[in-house]
């Protein structure tokens, strides 16, 4: 646990019990019912804020070792909260809407007046989705930077299913989905590539993308992590010298649950889900257990869920759009499809987490805490494809501009495939928080060590049986539509007519870790600083990758058990287009069973495979020193910091380079040293107005794959991908503003804008080679020119609390985020302005809900504008997603004060995603996975 310290300068690392257990939207003056037994202030406070509904904001400094009288029967809550801190020294006032806060008693001489006030942080939640809008804005309002956060509703109840996909609801955070679900998290148009994520503070190892055979280095894959085992998620955009470096974007913070905060709780949750497209009844059941001693100084947190789930996906898929560049080709110049494959991809997903968390304070100047989470995600894998070539001479060629549209290829490949794998993920974090307090010094040491595993458990197994054909092919409705396709020479429901062609065997395992310590101080000195912070670090990260291919040809014709019964009805039945929606599907192991031979296996690896390898050792040193100024009370006009990061990376990446045209083993060290000064300045206009501004110089490390010395060439595509050891990161310098008006406990109007002049930038270039007689594009990344990003963000959160019932249930939270921006590229040798991938110029959500009584709904629109998936380079054409909003619900109903039914549907309307090549004419990908309907209970004791 970070440092204690100022309730405004320190929100983000400060600790703090919040004792909020539910949201009232007016002023609490019923007598209720009250049965509280003799024990320590804070869980007292706990269950009275829960019996009342009422929002109790306590500091932990103040309430921290103190005891509660018993109390029992009739009480209004101004009552009963003076029963409760008699004699304690303590006393309380009224905040907006019925809330109240905990402070020191004018005549308490135990505590000095001058005392800073603890910071305060929302951890322990009660249910309603308008608490949780307002302890987010409780810990906007206290940060000492731009900043937003996210919290849970209650104990196992985020918000969202998904972890990515809640974090939609922050101003400038989008999302990318995988089949469905939320996977990556962009901020302020950056890419995953350029966010840091945490958890509690500490940096996690990071899971591959294996099942697709692709690398994404730095990005956090945020469906390893259970949603039910969150209490809140912290973005911060504006950094502080005492915050991890690494972030172009954000630093996301993913905070869990803690014993002492929760004191004794019991929660346990069910749920069954259904997707109108994979059918079938998947199950979710998460449990927590929280204890806590007498004393309220130790306590254990065990927590658990498991959850598996059925996806289906049905694509239309047109890999990319080469320009033609044979000299004689009528259509020299123009873009060509490569390749389109009707694609149905079904998925079995399970997940196992488990967490725990042990807190202990023997004295008023030590706190310990130990944080353990183990969750491993497997992922079944079968997808069965139709590839249509387009690689032979097109006659018959309709154009529009510098694009093929319609033609016929003559006598192309026609391919059937079909490929199975089963990846595991696995993820491990421990990590040990100390704090002491001596005086005016205070000391932090921090421990954690962490691993990420992603392997092949199953190998990726691809059949692949050809035949050639004319195809007949128009792309004329754009990217909207699938194109027109036929064979008109052959059935592609004849088995008969393909021949075998080759077996692919392939073998993926990629170990990640992620190891530190962090000493921090703190000495107090109030005066133009409130304290002087300063501290070290050491980080050691480690990647291996290693991919082993093996191919065995064979032909001749084939039919009865080589080949399965399509397993659908309903194949892209919902995508406009004419193209084969039914054909024969290889088996997905008779090829196996009859050619394979697994003595292969064992032989040693090959070149390629070692060339396809790496390993990259990273170092990180660190030092910083902040002041902190103003934020001891409300009366300070300006507060903020000042500081300066210093940091010094050493990468070392080894693999196999060829040399002369024999494989080398090669190592390489590259090491840099950054200086990153930040200056956060804030302005209290009035008691509910704030300016913020910021600025700061950062970095972002090139992604781990980019280092590797060797070259990976695709199966499918005359193209490949290489790295470069040499690296540099990427560098800029962030300017930040915001303007953010409070005008109630749940209610928040905020203007901010931003700008990120990036001076180094990491493109990709190609070049054209020839590999064992064949001409390959060869991508690679290269340090280029500089870009900047600018934009602005809008966000309007409030309950309606004021109006007359039962209108006061109702609520909205809406932000629009604007961005723009254009990095050099290197293409030929020559610099371009391109835009950034992943940055949607326009993205916007909505949620509106009521809530009244035990009844809860809501309703949320999540939408974002086209942007960059892929910069083809050279005659590769770019890919981009097209603009994609969903709509989602929630409706709950407790039936008791411990007892909660819910019904959710996501993707309400049946949206699909679909991309294009620079061109709208230039068709991409569809990809359809129908909606999803999730039934659930959940009961806290």
């Amino acid at each position: 646990m970070l440092f204690k310290r100022n309730k405004k300068a320190q929100a983000l690392s400060g600790v703090i019990s919040l004792v909020a257990l539910g949201f009232s939207v007016c002023v609490n003056a019923e007598a209720v019912t009250l049965d509280i037994a003799e024990q320590p202030l804070g869980q007292a406070i706990n269950q009275l804020s829960e019996k009342t509904g009422t929002v109790i904001l306590a500091p932990t400094k103040l309430i921290k070792n103190k005891a509660a009288p018993a109390i029992k029967g009739e009480y209004e809550i101004d009552e009963a909260l003076k029963l409760l801190l008699n004699s304690t020294g303590l006393s309380y006032k009224k905040g907006d809407k019925g809330s109240f806060i905990i402070e020191v008693g004018k005549n308490n001489l135990a505590i000095k007046a001058d005392q800073p006030e603890p910071t305060l942080e929302t951890v322990i939640i009660t249910g309603r989705y308008s608490g949780a809008i307002a302890r987010a804005i409780d810990v906007k309002r206290n940060s000492a930077s731009v900043m937003d956060s996210i919290n849970s509703e209650d104990i196992g109840k985020f918000p969202t299913e998904n972890v990515a996909e809640a974090l939609q609801l922050v101003p400038g955070v989008q999302i990318e989905r995988n089949r469905g679900e939320g996977l990556f998290v962009s901020v302020r148009g950056l890419g995953p590539e350029f966010q840091i994520t945490q958890l509690n503070g500490s940096s996690l190892a990071i899971n591959e993308n294996v099942e697709n055979s692709g690398q994404k280095g730095r990005s956090f894959r945020y469906d390893v992590l259970p949603s039910e085992l969150i209490s809140s998620i912290d973005v911060i955009k504006a950094p502080e010298a005492r915050l991890e470096e690494g972030s172009i974007g954000g630093l996301v913070d993913v905070k869990t649950f803690k014993p002492i905060q929760l004191g004794h709780s019991t929660a346990l949750s069910l749920k069954v889900s259904h997707s109108d497209f994979a059918g079938g009844t998947d199950p979710k059941v998460s449990g927590l257990k929280s204890w806590l001693n007498d004393e309220g100084t130790f306590g254990v947190l065990v927590s658990a869920a498991y959850g598996k789930r059925n996806i289906r996906q049905d694509r239309a898929f047109t890999f990319n759009w080469i320009q033609s560049q044979e000299e004689g080709d009528p259509l020299n110049g123009f873009f060509k499809p490569q390749r389109n494959r009707p694609t149905l991809e079904r998925q079995e997903r399970e997940r196992v987490s488990l967490a725990s968390s042990m807190q202990w304070q023997p004295s008023d100047n030590y706190e310990g805490t130990l944080d353990i989470l183990w969750s491993q995600f497997s992922v079944d894998f079968d997808e069965i494809g139709l590839d249509l070539g387009f690689g032979s001479e097109i006659i018959n060629a309709v154009t529009s501009g510098n694009t093929v549209v319609a033609g016929t290829a003559r006598e192309t490949g026609i391919q059937l495939s079909r490929e199975t794998s089963k990846s595991l993920h696995d993820t491990f974090s421990i990590g040990l928080k100390n704090h002491w307090d001596n005086n005016d010094w205070h000391f932090d040491l921090n421990l954690t060590a962490s691993r990420a595993q992603s392997n092949t458990d199953d190998p990726i197994r691809r059949n692949r049986l050809r035949t050639f054909s004319d195809l007949n092919f128009d792309y004329s409705n754009g990217f909207n539509s699938a194109p027109f396709l036929m064979t008109p020479t052959i059935d592609v429901n004849d088995e008969t007519a393909f021949l075998g062609r080759r077996i692919e065997y392939r073998t993926i395992d990629v170990r990640d870790s992620d190891n530190g310590f962090k000493f921090e101080a703190q000495y107090d000195v109030n005066d133009i600083f409130t304290n002087i912070q300063m501290g070290f670090g050491f980080r050691d990260r480690s990647r291996e990758y290693k991919r082993r291919d093996i191919r065995f040809s064979f032909d001749g014709s084939f039919g009865g058990d080589f080949f399965d019964d399509f397993p659908v009805s309903n194949f892209l039945a919902d995508v406009n287009g004419d193209f084969p929606r039914r054909f024969v599907v290889p088996s997905a192991t008779k090829f196996f069973d009859e050619f394979f031979e697994d003595s292969a296996i064992n032989e040693p690896l090959t070149s390629d495979d070692l060339k396809r390898s790496y390993h990259v050792d990273e170092t990180i040193l660190s030092t910083f020193v902040q002041g902190n100024f103003g934020a001891e009370n409300e009366d300070d006009k300006i507060f903020g910091n000042i500081g300066v990061r210093i940091v010094q990376t050493t990468q070392s990446p080894s693999g196999l380079r060829i040399i002369n045209q024999i494989p080398t083993p090669v190592s390489f060290e590259n090491k840099y040293t950054n200086i990153l000064p930040s200056l956060n300045f804030n302005f209290r206009l009035s008691n509910d107005v704030l300016l913020r501004t910021g600025s700061a110089k950062v970095i972002a490390r090139p992604a781990l794959n980019q280092l590797t010395p060797g070259l990976s060439v695709n199966t499918d595509a005359p193209t490949a991908q290489g790295g470069e050891p040499m690296l540099n990161p990427y560098e800029a310098i962030q300017y930040d503003a915001a303007l953010e008006w409070y005008f109630s406990d749940a209610g928040l109007l905020s203007f901010s804008v931003f700008l990120k002049d990036i001076t180094t930038f990491i493109s990709t270039t190609s070049e054209s080679l020839n590999i064992a007689g064949e001409s390959i594009v060869l991508s690679a990344p290269r340090n280029t020119g500089g870009g900047s990003i600018d934009g602005f963000e809008v966000s309007y959160q409030q309950v309606f609390d004021q109006l007359p019932e039962p209108y006061n249930g109702f609520g909205l939270q809406a932000n629009y985020t604007y961005a723009d921006g254009e990095v050099e590229v290197n293409e030929a040798g020559i610099l371009r302005d391109k835009p950034i991938g992943g940055l949607s110029k326009n993205s916007f959500n909505a949620v509106a809900f009521f809530e009244q009584d035990n009844l809860s709904a809501r309703v949320g629109y999540n939408w974002r504008d086209e942007f960059l998936l892929d910069n083809g380079v050279g005659i590769v054409s770019d890919e981009s997603q097209a603009a994609f909003g969903t709509v989602d619900t929630n409706i709950s109903y407790s039936i008791t004060p411990e007892a909660t039914v819910s019904f959710e549907v996501i993707n309400i309307t049946n949206k699909k995603q679909k991309t294009f090549f620079e061109s709208h004419l230039r068709g991409g990908r569809i990809d359809h996975y129908g909606r999803r309907f999730v039934m659930g209970v959940r009961a806290k004791f």
